[in-house]
């Protein structure tokens, strides 16, 4: 039960945190608040549920054999939940500052999946690669690692899509009002081709290793 509250309250403070830098930050900082936000959350949950925090995450260690799959749906309950609990508080916290209206963009759907799906694949392949080690030790890099690659996609994608690489994540974007709600789907399916692309190649470079 600890690990899905762990999955539940690191996903609503990433979503917070992200809809409400996407709404203070300067956009060219923005990706590197966001890296570090993944980071440190990373680091704060790994030893309690592996700190996936994300839907994508979390689909690519079931397919890899690093999640149980009675543990999925859990997993992605609490994700969802919190995540739709943080854009909940995020837009009250944002009229708390006399900001009633968020801005809203439209992506290209065919530019915007493919930019989803490619950092999701980028983002996902990394965290199962740190994350995996022969010995079953956790790895100490993991939550430096998967920040910098997410700081990195987001540079490189965020005009083409939302740049946010994690569904929960998306769905609070939409419900703050941070992306037309026609944007989700692309998002949404980008995150999971990418997750299941980056676990069948993680399993076709190092299926016969023991996850971790």
């Amino acid at each position: 039960m600890k690990q899905y509250l762990m999955e539940g309250i690191g996903t609503f403070l990433l979503v917070l945190l992200v809809v409400l830098i996407s709404n203070n930050a300067p956009t060219e900082t923005a990706p590197i608040a966001y890296g570090a936000a993944v980071a440190a959350l990373l680091y704060a949950g790994r030893e309690v549920s592996g700190a996936h925090f994300n839907p994508a995450i979390s689909l690519a260690m079931l397919i890899r054999g690093g999640l149980e799959r009675w543990d999925f749906p859990y997993y992605l309950a609490a994700q969802v939940a919190g995540g739709v609990m943080g854009a909940i508080l995020a837009v009250f916290l944002i009229r708390c500052g006399g900001t009633a209206e968020t801005a809203l963009r439209t992506y290209d759907p065919f530019c915007a999946f493919f930019a989803e799906a490619a950092g999701t694949f980028a983002v996902s392949l990394v965290f199962l690669n740190v994350a995996h080690t022969k010995t079953g030790e956790d790895s100490p890099h993991l939550g430096v690692a998967t920040g910098f690659a997410v700081m990195a996609a987001a540079f490189a994608l965020r005009t083409v899509s939302p740049a946010a690489f994690n569904p929960a994540l998306l769905l609070g974007m939409a419900i703050a009002g941070k992306i037309l709600w026609g944007d989700l789907w692309p998002g949404l399916l980008g995150a999971a081709v990418g997750a299941a692309v980056a676990a069948s190649v993680f399993r076709s470079l190092r299926g016969t290793e023991t996850p971790y």
